[in-house]
Formats: C-alpha cells, structure tokens, sequence
C-alpha cells in the first residue's frame, strides 16, 4: 500500500505539470441517493515524447515495474499512515471508509487516470462527505495535501452545497471561498499555474434520472438527461464565474 501510495503521489506530481482534464460526474437516482465521482485524466501525457517518457520510466523505476500497467482500488482511509487525523469524527470516518480511489496506468492503451468515488444515499450526505474531504485535505499530511490537489471543494470556482426538492437538484456555489484561495498565492505561485494549466479543463457533467426540463446554469448543455458545464480551468481560477444553479428534471 505504501508503494501504491507513493506513485499515487507521483502521477498528480507529473499531472500538474503538464495538460490534464479534471472530470466531475454527478449521478443521481430518483430516490435521492447517488454517485459523486471526480477523475483527474492524463492521458494525454502518453502522447507527449518528453514528459510521458520521463513519467515512465520514473513509475517503473519507484514501482519495480518493466511495464507501466496498473489498475488498482484504494480507500482513502488505508492510504493515511498512522490512520486518519484525530480530528475526524466517527461518522467522517464512515463516509471516507467508503470512499475509493482507482488509480489506472497503461502505456500499452496510453491511459492515465486518477479516479475518487463516493457513493452517497443523500444530497446532504455529499455535502459530509465534501467537509471531511475538505478537512482531510487540511490535516491528512502529505496523503491529505494529495487527495486536495484533485479539488477538496469539488470545484475550483468555490466550496459546494447541494441540495434535492422532489425533480430539482440545486448546487450553490460559495465564490468567496475561490476568492480567498486566489488571495493567498504568491506571483510566482499564480505565473505557474497560468503555465501549467493553460490547457487544462474543468468539466462536470450530471446524469440525471428523468429528462432535464429546465437548467439555469451558466454555460450549461442540455441533452435529454444530462448537463455538461465546461471551462477552462483557468478560467474558473481567474474570472471565478457562478457554477452554481438549479436543474429540474421530469419524472421518468
């Protein structure tokens, strides 16, 4: 586990300094419950002659590799060493424990895939499982700082709340909280950002269990029962727009 761990660390390490897509899907069920799931996809790096050799050969040499083929669960929880911080309460505790990471190499099929998955039986049950994610983030150590480079808040224009009234599903947005992470970086921090993630997307699609009949979220696309909403991820750091809305859907 420490060495799934390891290169866990690396792959975000060789994704942030190169082009990257940051995936958030949203299922819903008409009773509610769900799945949240939030993928980083580097599979471009493959196709990049200098950093997808580089990130090779540093994942065979660190894993004892002679082929970059992985496709592997973690929990969350297993990969903190010395357990979880103490400030965890018992029920962050039960939602982390279902949490899980696919982590997904393949130089044969040019794959390169992070994926976090939380399977929730409420709206207010995701808005748990994003504090103590959040909070893991904070205080998980260097496993923390990881899992927070993939998005704590689930969304790089600010800290969700969701919520779910009979066909209609609303997620609001709290800009102040991108605000005050954008207020916190350095020049040079922001300047490498900027170099970095100049060709890197944000996008969340919702997979909705009726056909959407109405959607006043901003740079939303409508088709029969999803919405896709995509920015560039600088984007959403430097013009920080209002992702937030409400989506009715029809009964199935």
């Amino acid at each position: 586990m420490k060495k799934l761990t390891y290169l866990l660390l690396l792959v975000v390490a060789f994704a942030t300094s190169g082009c990257f897509e940051m995936l958030e899907d949203v299922y819903v069920n008409k009773d509610g419950t769900g799945k949240y799931q939030l993928t980083m996809d580097m599979s471009s790096l493959f196709s990049d002659p200098f950093m997808g050799e580089i990130m090779k050969q540093s994942m065979k040499e660190e894993g004892g590799l002679e082929t970059l083929e992985i496709d592997s669960l973690i929990s969350v929880s297993s990969m903190q060493e010395g357990g979880l911080p103490s400030s965890i309460t018992a029920k962050e505790r039960q939602l982390l424990d279902r949490t899980e990471i696919r982590m997904r190499l393949s130089e044969t099929e040019s794959i390169g895939k992070l994926t976090i998955s939380f399977p929730f039986t409420s709206m207010a049950e995701l808005n748990d499982f994003q504090a103590a994610f959040a909070k893991l983030n904070e205080e998980g150590g260097e496993q923390g700082g990881m899992m927070g480079m993939m998005g704590t808040s689930s969304n790089p224009s600010g800290k969700s709340t969701w919520s779910m009234n009979g066909r209609a599903i609303t997620r609001v947005v709290d800009q102040a909280d991108a605000a005050a992470a954008m207020a916190g970086l350095d020049e040079e921090t922001l300047n490498m950002m900027k170099m970095f993630m100049a060709e890197s997307n944000f996008t969340t699609t919702y997979h909705l269990p009726g056909k959407v009949q109405s959607c006043n979220i901003k740079n939303a696309q409508v088709d029969d029962k999803q919405v896709v909403v995509k920015y560039g991820f600088l984007e959403l750091l430097e013009d920080q727009p209002d992702t937030g809305g409400t989506i009715k859907f029809k009964k199935n």
